[in-house]
């Protein structure tokens, strides 16, 4: 049996993320750009991603927080500042479904295959609750949620694994659905195949596509056919 498990912000919505970031850090003096988001906050936890902010671009210096309780409680602040104001724009509703993804992850249902939801971020369970499809929620399609539940990629795809095997001890191969380095990195380590959405950044993925209706059940079995082949 198969198990995909979905990373969330950049895969199935597209958040604003990188925008409330942005609008957090030029508040505390600092400007962010693209790059900068992508190489040190997209795909990190929350806490990784505003510590790389106020270390990188020197806020920590400019507020005087030369301790670890100084660092500490600015960290807290800007990283919830961060979160009021990307909850406010999940309110206004600036955000867009990926339903090419949706539709995918749908049809993997159908077919049997179970689908977990593991997130870094500890927002993507509420916004997915906000997503309506059809009668139920974005988030009611997930058999396994562990999002916001581990310090990293890693572990939280670790996590994902193992309920999946807990609750489905049939599963034996695990797919990661990922549009980050980071997460296609933290899915090799943990020998699971890589799915990667390529959108700008070029990925190291088992496989790599730009739109979800590239990707077909078949195209998972005959990953698993190639790599059993390998191995013989």
């Amino acid at each position: 049996m198969i198990a995909l498990i979905w990373d969330f912000d950049g895969v199935l919505v597209f958040t604003p993320h990188e925008e409330a970031w942005r609008r957090a850090a030029r508040e505390y003096g600092a400007d962010i750009d693209h790059g900068f988001y992508v190489n040190y906050v997209s795909g990190k936890p929350r806490y990784e991603g505003a510590h790389n902010i106020l270390e990188l671009t020197g806020i920590y210096e400019k507020y005087g927080a030369d301790t670890e309780e100084k660092k500490k409680k600015l960290l807290h602040e800007f990283a919830e500042f961060k979160n009021k104001i990307v909850n406010d724009m999940f309110d206004r509703g600036e955000y867009e479904v990926n339903w090419n993804a949706v539709e995918f992850l749908m049809e993997t249902k159908k077919a049997g295959i179970k689908n977990a939801l593991a997130s870094a971020s500890k927002n993507a369970t509420n916004l997915a609750k906000k997503v309506k499809v059809g009668e139920i929620t974005l988030a009611d399609l997930f058999e396994v949620n562990v999002s916001g539940k581990a310090p990293s990629k890693k572990e939280v795809f670790k996590l994902a694994i193992d309920e999946l095997k807990g609750n489905f001890p049939d599963v034996r191969f695990f797919f990661i659905v990922e549009d980050a380095p980071a997460g296609v990195r933290a899915g090799r380590v943990l020998g699971a195949f890589t799915l990667g959405y390529e959108k700008e950044t070029e990925l190291d993925a088992d496989i790599t596509f730009r739109n979800f209706s590239e990707l077909s059940i078949e195209t998972l079995h005959k990953l698993i056919e190639r790599r059993e082949k390998n191995e013989v």
